[in-house]
C-alpha cells in the first residue's frame, strides 16, 4: 500500500508540474530572433536609408519650382497662345527659357519625396508645397549616393509577429519599409552603393552603411535651384561674353539694313557695354 501511495504522489506532482508549465507558457510572449542588427524607423540607420531612397524632385524644377515634387507626365500648358501636351521632361527642356512662360493647366499629378502621388487641383496647392520645401541642399534627402538594387532584408512585423524575407527592388520600396514604425529590419550584406560623382563601394555591416551614407551628405551638387530666371540670365551673359560677334541680319521698319554693319565685329564686356571694330 505504501508503494502505491508513493506512485500516486509522484503522478500528482508530475500533473501539477505540467499544469504549471502550461500556464507559464501562456503568459510568455513569443520571442522571434531576427538578429542583433535589426533596425527600426527611428534608428539613425533607418533614417539614413530613407534619406537615400527619398524621391529627388529637382530634375523638373523648371516646371514646378519645387524639389519636393516630381511632375507625372503628360502635362498640358499654354505656350505662345497654344495648348501643348508635354509627354516628357525632354519636351519641356526643348523650348529652353520659354518653359518659364508656360501657363500650366491644372489639375496636375505630382509625386512627393515620400513617393506618394497626389493630384494638385490648382496653383495654390502647389504653392503650399513650395513654401514648405527646403531648397538649396537643405532638404533631408541624400542625393549623393544610391543603392545598387536589389537588396535582401529580413522583416519582422511587430503587429503580426511574422518574419519574412523581402527583396527590395527600388527606392520606393526601400523608403516604405524603413519608415514603417511597426517593422524591424535586418539587412543582408554585402550591399553595393553608387556615388553620384562616380565610383561604387561595398559595405558589409550596418555600421559601414551608416558611415558611408553620412559621409556622402553634401558631397555633390543636388541642383535644387528654382530661380531659373537668374540661371538663364547668367548663361546668356556668359555666352555673350565668350565670343566676338558679327551682325548677320538687322531690320528696321521693315527695311533690311544688315549692310550697314558689314565688316564690323562686336564684343560684349562685363559692364554690358559694347566694343565694336571694323570699317
Amino acid at each position: 500500500m505504501r508503494q502505491i501511495a508513493v506512485i500516486s504522489i509522484h503522478i500528482f506532482l508530475l500533473s501539477q508540474l505540467f499544469l504549471g508549465l502550461s500556464s507559464c507558457q501562456e503568459e510568455i510572449d513569443p520571442i522571434i530572433e531576427i538578429g542583433a542588427e535589426g533596425v527600426q524607423s527611428d534608428d539613425p540607420l533607418a533614417m539614413a536609408i530613407a534619406a537615400i531612397s527619398s524621391l529627388d524632385g529637382s530634375e523638373d524644377n523648371i516646371i514646378d519650382q519645387s524639389s519636393c515634387t516630381t511632375v507625372k507626365f503628360p502635362v498640358q500648358g499654354i505656350f505662345e497662345d497654344q495648348v501643348i501636351t508635354f509627354a516628357s521632361l525632354s519636351d519641356v527642356e526643348a523650348i529652353g527659357a520659354g518653359a518659364l512662360e508656360v501657363e500650366w493647366l491644372y489639375p496636375i499629378e505630382v509625386v512627393l519625396s515620400n513617393h506618394t502621388a497626389v493630384v494638385l487641383p490648382d496653383e495654390d496647392a502647389l504653392e503650399i508645397i513650395q513654401e514648405s520645401c527646403a531648397e538649396g541642399g537643405l532638404d533631408p534627402d541624400n542625393e549623393c549616393i544610391d543603392f545598387v538594387y536589389p537588396l535582401t532584408v529580413q522583416v519582422f512585423d511587430e503587429r503580426t509577429e511574422i518574419v519574412n524575407t523581402r527583396t527590395i527592388i527600388d527606392d520606393k520600396e526601400a523608403y516604405t519599409l524603413f519608415t514603417a514604425p511597426s517593422l524591424v529590419i535586418t539587412m543582408a550584406y554585402p550591399i553595393d552603393l553608387r556615388r553620384v560623382g562616380g565610383g561604387q563601394i561595398t559595405v558589409v555591416s550596418d555600421q559601414e552603411l551608416l558611415l558611408e551614407a553620412s559621409a556622402a551628405v553634401g558631397t555633390c551638387d543636388e541642383e535644387d535651384f528654382t530661380e531659373f530666371e537668374e540661371l538663364f540670365e547668367q548663361e546668356l551673359i556668359s555666352l555673350l561674353n565668350s565670343s566676338t560677334w558679327r551682325v548677320s541680319f538687322y531690320e528696321e521698319d521693315g527695311i533690311d539694313n544688315t549692310a550697314l554693319f558689314g565688316g564690323y565685329t562686336i564684343r560684349f564686356v562685363q559692364d554690358f557695354t559694347l566694343q565694336s571694330t571694323g570699317a
